[in-house]
């Protein structure tokens, strides 16, 4: 994976396209705009990314603090320049600004026209296949039990960009459950347990809960009694 910082007159992008990157790598910071991403005549995507997306690259969204704006991203997702996958770049500058997290880059998408499916896909089986890791990223029959069990809330949610500017989108995406090689390590509403006040109807043998700790044993001392 590339990013390819600054816009620098001698390293044009189109060079990169055409001559230094191969089939298979990937270029991030797709949205941003800085490097020549958006041919400024028809704000579609330019010349150097329709000749790097015919070469075989892979497109990245990769938003971070200052890699994506409306602007840019809009237009060229209009005129057919879909990413390949979405990603954060969560850093310090980007976790509390325009990016917060891979829902709500997912959330970002979708209120540029991508469907569930499309965002599900991109942040899954299309960067394990960008990494050459295939085992992951699907629910194959033998690939690792790695399930997010998501929700959607529909209203109005307000999605934003490097540049404080924001889209308005109608969908915003929930985790409820995460479950990691088969064993739940997150669970926001408890959908995996029973009813406090109901008789137990699940099998805790079933699915363990990393997020559910057992009573400590108790200590040398608390097992030794008191003299008085």
């Amino acid at each position: 994976m590339i990013d390819y910082g600054a816009n620098r007159p001698e390293r044009p992008l189109l060079g990169l396209m055409s001559k230094y990157l191969r089939k298979g790598d990937i270029y991030t910071h797709a949205y941003s705009g800085l490097r020549g991403e958006q041919d400024p005549q028809t704000l579609g995507p330019s010349e150097a990314m329709i000749v790097g997306r015919k070469r075989g690259i892979w497109f990245d969204a990769g938003t971070g603090g200052g890699s994506f704006e409306f602007r840019v991203a809009y237009p060229m997702i209009k005129a057919g320049f879909l990413p390949d996958s979405l990603s954060t770049d969560l850093h310090i500058g980007s976790m509390n600004s325009s990016t917060k997290g891979m829902l709500n880059v997912m959330g970002k998408f979708m209120a540029m026209g991508l469907t569930l499916q499309q965002v599900v896909a991109e942040t899954t089986w299309n960067p394990a296949r960008e990494i050459r890791r295939e085992q992951l990223g699907n629910l194959s029959v033998g690939a690792p039990a790695d399930v997010a069990v998501l929700s959607e809330e529909h209203g109005n949610f307000g999605y934003l960009d490097m540049s404080n500017t924001k889209m308005m989108g109608n969908t915003r995406l929930i985790c409820q459950m995460t479950v990691r090689a088969g064993q739940i390590v997150y669970d926001l509403n408890g959908l995996s347990m029973d009813l406090w006040n109901q008789p137990a109807s699940s099998n805790p043998q079933m699915a363990g809960h990393w997020t559910v700790y057992p009573p400590r044993p108790a200590t040398p001392e608390q097992l030794t009694p008191t003299k008085k």
